[in-house]
Parts: C-alpha cells; structure tokens; sequence
C-alpha cells in the first residue's frame, strides 16, 4: 500500500536530483512504510552494525537504516542520485558512487537493500560468493523469491535454488503489491531474508560448484546419467561413476536433485578434471 508521505518526498526528491526514473537501471523506488518496516524488523538492526546498502536511489532506504544501525556504505551507480544522496544523507551514510556489479563488496555486519530487479540475481551471485556479511535482507520479483526457496522437483527449482540454500538460510519475511514501489513495476514483489551457513564452500569450491550447477541445469530435464554423459563430452572427459553417487540418483532427473545431491557431484567432477590437470 502507497504511503503518500514517502510518495510526495520522493516525487520531491526526484525533482531536486533532476532524476528520472530508469526502467534500465531498475529504479522502482519504496513508498510503502509497511514494506520498509518489514525490511528493518527483519534485518534486526543494532548500533552495532555497519550495514551496506546496494542501489541506494534517493536514500528512503537509506535513511530509516541509518536511523537504526551505527554505519551505513550506500553503493549506488547513478550519478545523479549518489550526488543527491550524499548532500541529503545522515552523517552515519557513507555514499559510493559505483556499480555493485564490479566494485569490491566491503565487509560489513548485513546488507540491506531493496535491489535492482534487472540485476538481482547476478548480484545475489555475487554477494554469495564474495560478501562477507552475517544477514541480508533484500527485495526480489516474487518469482524470484520463489525461486530462491523452491525445493526439488518443482518448476521454481532451479541454479538459483541450489546456491542460495547451499550457502545460506534463505526464507521470505513478506510479500507485496507493485503499488509499494514507485514508478510501479508490473511484478509482486518480496522481501528475502538470508543468513550465510558457516563452514560454507571456500572459493575454490563455489567456483567449481557454478560450473556444475550451469552445466547441469541447462539440462534439467534429463537424467543425471546423460546430462554427466553431455558434460563429459564438453570438457572432453570420461565422468566414470562418482563416488557416492549410486544408480537410484544416476536415474533421477536434475530438477530432482537436492541441494546435498549437487554438492556430492560437483566434488566428483572437481576430482575429477584436478586429476586431469594434474591439481
């Protein structure tokens, strides 16, 4: 639901930035105070906690962290709206003027952000493999979300799934209508809470964990058996029988697989080609 308080200071906001809205660069910026309220109360903010922000915009976001945490880091690629930000922010608001895409992610306590929804998902690749964070609490396209905390077997179930649950505990805090962001996308959205599992994959194994989802998921429909035997034949390897990998899981179709399923195969392939290169 629109709050039209927060919707006349953005409006206002956008006229002192001289800002448009980019459907490019994803700007659908929060006037709803529930969807912020469920945001802050899922991120658990202390004064203790230095919190990044991705896509910080014209600072709604930005301003209710920093009223709640000791230190905010606002990443926000748009010139015109990191110029704003930084004259119109609290003193605790550090404003980056970069792409969240290519710039060093810092180490911080969470991250919280409302992201733009034309690069959520290389980004939630991004801040798993590289964040160094203790929660997230970030906006997603509902069928995003869905996504994020399908389980196998599903049609929602797919790379994305297997990432996120193999490197955090991801559930949905709330749901809510395109009416919450303005301009108004044509989608529903949700807010994503995840919390990084400890003892996860180091980077050595996440990269080779990518490379086997990839390949495996651009097959999803058939067996394990023979989207092994294609993955062979690309890499121009022989993929004997992995070990642990017994012939009921060689039957199962990949969209079957669970999380702990993808993490015994890639180990396999990872042994696998190190022995061919001699790693």
């Amino acid at each position: 639901m629109i709050s039209p308080g927060i919707l006349e200071r953005t409006k206002r906001a956008l006229v002192e930035a001289g800002l448009k809205p980019s459907r490019r660069l994803g700007q659908n910026f929060v006037v709803d105070q529930s969807l912020i309220d469920c945001m802050l109360d899922a991120a658990e903010l202390s004064r203790a906690d230095t919190v990044l922000e991705i896509g910080a915009g014209i600072g709604t976001l930005t301003g209710a962290i920093a009223g709640r945490a000791g230190r905010v880091i606002a990443m926000e690629k748009d010139a015109a709206a990191a110029e704003y930000l930084g004259r119109a922010a609290p003193g605790n608001v550090e404003v980056l003027h970069c792409d969240a895409l290519e710039a060093e992610l810092p180490a911080v306590d969470k991250v919280v952000s409302n992201l733009p929804y034309s690069i959520s998902t290389p980004l939630t690749f991004r801040l798993l493999s590289q964040g160094r964070f203790r929660l997230a609490v970030l906006t997603y396209q509902k069928e995003v979300a869905d996504r994020m905390v399908a389980g196998p077997g599903g049609p929602e179930y797919s790379r994305l799934s297997v990432a996120c649950q193999l490197r955090a505990e991801v559930e949905v805090a709330g749901t809510f209508p395109e009416s919450a962001f303005f301009p108004a996308p044509k989608v529903e959205s949700a807010v994503v809470r995840m919390r990084p599992r400890q003892g996860a994959m180091d980077g050595r194994q996440w990269a080779w964990m990518e490379d086997t989802l990839k390949a495996m998921f651009s097959q999803r429909k058939r067996t394990l058996r023979k989207a092994l035997g294609t993955y062979g034949k690309i890499k121009r390897i022989g993929v004997p029988r992995l070990q642990g990998i017994g012939e009921e899981l060689m039957g199962r179709r990949v969209f079957e697989l669970s999380p702990r399923d993808f993490m015994s195969i890639a180990e396999g392939l990872s042994r696998i080609e190190g022995n061919r290169l001699g790693v």
